[in-house]
């Protein structure tokens, strides 16, 4: 999963997605906090199981399976709250 976080950027690019976030990053900007944003489709800070999802779709992982995506988001959710906050994102982001 961290390799795919890595190529987000890139994914965003090729599926014509937000070439502005996959440009910054190429650039040296903060890649965690523009994924993060990215995949916040609500805008509410945090990331849901459905919005982490996104990162397995964008990657041509989407028949990875519900287990495989929830034990997934719970590595990413530290604290075990049920969504992904944009600490625990960025703080595992490349990692």
């Amino acid at each position: 999963m961290t390799k795919t976080l890595l190529t987000f950027a890139a994914a965003l690019v090729l599926l014509g997605g937000l070439p502005l976030i996959a440009q910054e990053a190429a650039q040296g900007g903060d890649s965690a906090n523009q994924a993060f944003t990215a995949l916040d489709a609500n805008k509410d800070g945090k990331l849901s199981q459905a919005e982490f999802n996104r990162i397995f779709e964008m990657e041509g992982k989407s028949d990875a399976s519900a287990q495989e995506k929830q034990q997934e988001f719970k590595a990413w959710d530290s604290d075990g709250d049920g969504s992904v906050s944009k600490a625990e994102f960025t703080a595992k982001y490349g990692k």
